[in-house]
């Protein structure tokens, strides 16, 4: 279970942000998402989160400006590509410490 944890969603598509979205919630996670890169990496400073999901729409560049952005402002925060909407609570799992 997910004890809660709170995760950012960066994504290109409404569709697919959506589907991970409702993966992710119906596992017990808390979920921000977005499409803007400068509001992902603002929420991830804003408050605490346990990770930062970016989705494979977002390109290479971008996902590494988001990935350096957001671990300055929270160098605990975890950061994972998504490749799968299906394998994403499994990367989670072996990600994030449990409990």
């Amino acid at each position: 279970m997910s004890g809660n944890k709170r995760i950012v969603v960066l994504g290109r598509e409404a569709a697919a942000i959506d589907r991970l979205t409702r993966i992710l919630e119906g596992a017990g996670y808390i979920v921000t998402s977005t499409t803007s890169d400068g509001v992902a990496i603002d929420i991830v400073g804003a408050s605490s989160y346990d990770a930062l999901l970016i989705g494979g729409g977002v390109g290479e560049a971008d996902r590494r400006y988001v990935a350096t952005e957001a671990r300055s402002r929270d160098a605990g925060i975890v950061v994972l590509l998504v490749n799968s909407p299906r394998s994403i609570l499994t990367q989670l799992a072996q990600a994030l410490p449990a409990g």
